[in-house]
């Protein structure tokens, strides 16, 4: 049997040999391309059975990949799994509108991913059987067709009912067994009788149509006729008629055929044209043709309607960790739940995902939309017990009001959507009513998108430096390098604005070199001054850490601008350490090898391990803002703090508490041995030219209340 073959398609060798080690063990046959044109160009000469496809490549990136993938007719049908570090809703919708059959986030779980891979590789040979199944069948339907035709006379072996008469004096002249078991009545017992008397019986006025069609223009046919048996059951009927002259007789013969089967697969099929197939929810087609015809009905007659767009949230937790087994029939309660508090004229809907829609017509005010959105919340609250889990989930609610927010349904359902995600940002499980304000948010969100695309090459991008300090000797040790946006128009853009934007669209690599380049470079300058020597932190992101090879990068950065490796220290987050995997622990060694310094961000705000501690070659870790503004204060916090210090000490890790404002703060910390401290009670982030003056001396920070002065290191 034909081993599988997989193309893997990225642009990064160390994901590659991950990937493609462990899809050799499962016993596939693995392709490699190193980008997008090379992948196009492989599949040109040999077609793959599945492709991993990197989103975040040069050249072409794997949305324009994998459009033109299905394109070509021989790779039409071949499953593309996206490989992305992007878990923003805009890339998911972009991966399966271009074609892509699932994606899997960076950094990936091995095992969810080759579970994945043999999903997808099942499906498609499943579905290739199914074709070959299909063709098949039809070879057999057309024989039969043809078949049909050759034995339309075999008379009583016939499976439709056929009754011949003569078209001059209308007498019936045979009628076969098929014919008396549909229409009910003995074929004896019929033959000598007149065809309009017969038919008439049945219903009324078809047999003088029939009769008169045939003797006129020589063929007759109806459809979705309701015929009445004698014992009283309707049937649909279909009825085909045709003339011939057999000696000198000139004979009709009608065909009567049962189409019960048909017209009610025929329904069936329409209602899944216009409504969820799991939860029997109307569609996104079904809602978008009732809002429309709500909406001319109050453009009439006056009056409102609300939409409220619903998005289960952490709901993708459950159909991980649980299966979608779980997840379906949590969804199935979700409408259940719906329905049961819903008017008859309200209309809910499933727009597909965990995401769903209440058109609710007739209401008065605003108020009255509040009013529905918190009884859908108080239905969520109880338990849901789903195959042996007792489950709770909650739901954020956004909710737009015709005719006042959007003048379609697609504008409406936009509004909504605006609405929601303010709601998920508020703390998620509530509801959000939509405002202009809200819309300008939104507008200035896509702007600022926009404006980011070249920010770095114009020079629009700049590096402060926030200082460290020694606890014990309150001297300066080192600064980390954190990155400003100088838009042209509207100033200093705030960071929680625009690191955001720079990860959702992939141009945190680019940015990241950037930044690690100019903080080494300002280094090595500020020590070509004759400044003290300090070393300056720099943080990196997922995406650096996995989408590049950041030893390189970072080898580079300190061989152009000519500062020592023991000058600067990388910054991790949590995120990147998660899995605990051999390629993270492989990254950090190598970055080690440098002489460069690791620090842990933010620790103790994420899945906290550890034995990632113990395992990863860290030279320090900084204790969160939010656990110093509540050191304290609350001795639950104290009690973290002084378990991560000592944690620290006995595993020959260095501390550094981060966000200290206050001298109360300071003492606290001092009093239990934390080495360094970084915060606005001192200084917070400056321009490099008050770097210098800093570490010349000219300037001395100091608290802001009174505290020793700080001195040089």
């Amino acid at each position: 049997m034909r081993k599988p073959t997989i193309l893997v398609v990225d642009d990064n060798p160390l994901n590659i040999g991950v990937v493609v080690e462990h899809l050799e063990i499962q016993d596939y046959e693995v392709l490699v391309a190193l980008g997008g044109l090379e992948a196009l160009e492989r599949v040109s000469y040999i077609k793959p059975d599945l492709i991993l496809l990197d989103v975040m490549m040069p050249e072409i990136d794997g949305f324009e990949t994998c459009r033109r993938l299905k394109l070509r007719p021989e790779t039409l049908d071949v499953p593309v799994i996206f490989m992305t570090a992007l878990t923003d809703l805009d890339s998911k919708i972009a991966a399966f509108s271009a074609g892509g059959v699932d994606y899997v986030t960076k950094p990936f779980q091995i095992t969810e991913l080759l579970a994945r891979v043999r999903t997808h590789l099942t499906l498609h040979q499943t579905q290739s059987a199914l074709k070959v199944e299909v063709r098949a069948r039809q070879l057999v339907e057309a024989s039969l067709r043809e078949s049909e035709l050759r034995h339309r006379r075999l008379f009583e072996t016939a499976g439709d009912g056929i009754l011949v008469f003569d078209v001059e004096s209308g007498v019936i002249h045979d009628v076969n067994t098929r014919y008396t078991e549909m229409l009910g009545g003995q074929a004896d017992d019929l033959r000598g009788c007149k065809v309009t008397e017969v038919l008439d019986g049945y219903t009324s006025g078809l047999g003088t149509e029939i009769f008169g069609t045939l003797t006129t223009q020589g063929a007759a046919r109806w459809e979705d006729w309701s015929w009445q048996r004698p014992e009283g059951t309707d049937i649909s009927v279909e009825v085909v008629g045709t003339t011939y002259n057999a000696g000198t007789r000139q004979l009709a013969q009608c065909s009567f055929r049962d189409i019960r089967a048909r017209k009610e697969a025929e329904a069936r099929v329409r209602y899944l044209a216009l409504h969820d197939s799991l939860t029997g929810l109307p569609n996104r087609s079904l809602l978008m043709d009732r809002l429309g015809q709500s909406m001319a009905h109050i453009r009439r007659h006056e009056g409102q309607l609300a939409l409220l767009l619903l998005d289960l949230d952490h709901f993708k937790h459950i159909n991980d960790s649980l299966g979608h087994l779980v997840g379906d029939a949590l969804l199935e309660e979700v409408a259940k739940r719906l329905r049961s508090v819903l008017r008859e004229t309200d209309t809910p809907a499933r727009l597909g995902g965990d995401e769903f829609v209440i058109a609710a017509t007739g209401i008065s005010s605003a108020a009255d939309a509040e009013e529905l959105a918190r009884r859908i919340l108080d239905c969520f609250k109880p338990v849901m017990h789903i195959h042996g889990h007792n489950l709770r989930i909650a739901t954020s609610i956004g909710i737009s009001i015709y005719p006042g927010d959007g003048d379609t349904p697609a504008a409406l359902l936009q509004a909504a959507d605006t609405a929601m995600y303010q709601a998920k940002k508020k703390g998620r499980g509530q509801y959000r009513l939509f405002s202009h304000d809200l819309s300008m948010a939104a507008d200035r969100w896509h702007t600022l998108s926009n404006d980011l695309h070249g920010a770095c090459e114009r020079g629009e991008f700049i590096l402060h430096y926030q200082p460290q300090f020694s606890i014990e000797k309150l001297s300066i040790t080192g600064f980390e390098a954190l990155l400003r946006w100088q838009h042209p128009t509207e100033g200093m853009i705030e960071p929680g604005l625009f690191i955001p934007l720079l990860e959702e669209h992939g141009q945190m690599v680019e940015v990241g070199r950037w930044v690690l380049r100019n903080a080494c470079a300002q280094n090595a300058d500020w020590q070509v001054q004759g400044l003290p020597k300090v070393r300056v932190a720099v943080n990196l992101s997922a995406q650096q850490f996995y989408r590049c090879d950041i030893t390189s990068v970072v080898r580079e950065a300190l061989a152009e601008t000519g500062l020592g490796a023991e000058w600067l220290e990388l910054e991790l987050t949590e995120s990147l350490t998660l899995d605990d995997n051999e390629a993270a622990l492989k990254t950090m060694t190598d970055l080690k090898a440098l002489g460069v310094q690791l620090s842990l961000d933010d620790f103790g705000t994420g899945w906290s391990s550890l034995s990632y501690l113990k395992r990863y070659p860290l030279d320090r870790i900084k204790i969160d803002r939010s656990f110093v503004r509540d050191i304290v204060n609350d001795t639950s916090t104290a009690a973290i703090v002084q378990s991560i210090l000592d944690l620290a000490r006995q595993l020959g890790l260095n501390c550094i508490a981060e966000g200290v404002e206050t001298l109360d703060q300071l003492d606290h910390l001092r009093h239990k041995e934390c080495a360094e401290i970084q915060g606005f009670l001192f200084s917070q982030a400056i321009h490099p030219d008050g770097v210098a003056a800093m570490l010349s001396g000219d300037v001395y920070p100091v608290p802001s209340t009174e505290a020793p002065a700080v001195r040089r290191a």
